[in-house]
């Protein structure tokens, strides 16, 4: 009898754990709807001649957007515990229409095709690795300090590539910025499980932790779409 209960202990964990796995995937998905949206009602303002053409080519402009872009994300990492669900939920959204606000000039200097296949080539990519971080056996927390190590890199290499024309005009961060989220992607989906297990039966922090795993993982895909960009426009112009 026992054996029927732990049966179904374990079956009803699993088919908890998969409509959590959906509501991140169903929130990181309607979050990249409205960066899409956002992005192309811009670009359409952009080119009539409206008034976001003024607000992105200002210096002033482009510094707020990525100042309240970094205020929530560090608002959403220290309210896990403290801000309703549907608190983070509207700072998700919130950021997501102003990363399609700065996304909206990305069609002038690469090109509406360019941008789509970019979306197309980032979109497969993404979805084969978390395919792999949701059913690989490996425990990808063992590359964490790997994976950490090569973000810090990458980052100084690209504040770096601002002053060294040579290394700003190569694609090589480019190529390893794709291998390395989509590193990062696996272990984000393997990071879910833990995580809804490890917030129990509180139902709000498990709700926060469902829009802050979306959040990650849509961040994962923003960097992997805008290094496959690179990459796609890149050969264009050559």
């Amino acid at each position: 009898m026992s054996e029927y209960r732990n049966q179904g202990v374990y079956t009803s964990a699993e088919d908890g754990f998969r409509s959590y796995l959906t509501k991140v995937f169903t929130r990181m998905g309607i979050a990249l709807g409205v960066t899409a949206l956002t992005a192309f009602a811009v670009y359409v303002n952009i080119m009539n001649g409206g008034f976001m053409l003024g607000v992105l080519e200002s210096g002033v402009g482009m510094i707020v957007l990525m100042v309240a872009q970094l205020g929530i994300c560090i608002s959403l990492s220290a309210g896990l515990t403290k801000f309703s669900t549907a608190t983070c939920t509207t700072l998700f959204y919130g950021y997501a229409v102003l990363t399609g606000i700065t996304f909206s000039i990305l069609p002038m200097y690469y090109g509406i095709s360019t941008v789509f296949m970019a979306f197309v080539f980032a979109s497969v990519l993404f979805f084969s690795c978390a395919v792999i971080g949701h059913t690989t056996n490996v425990d990808l927390s063992r590359f964490s300090g790997l994976f950490m190590g090569g973000l810090i890199a990458l980052v100084l290499a690209t504040v770096v590539s601002i002053f060294v024309p040579a290394l700003r005009n190569s694609l090589v961060l480019s190529y390893i910025g794709v291998l390395l989220f989509l590193g990062i992607t696996a272990w984000d989906v393997q990071k879910l499980k833990a995580l809804y297990y490890q917030s129990g039966s509180d139902g709000t922090v498990q709700g926060n932790l469902a829009v802050f795993g979306s959040f990650q993982l849509y961040l994962d895909f923003i960097n992997i779409f805008l290094y496959v960009l690179r990459i796609l426009g890149s050969r264009n112009r050559n």
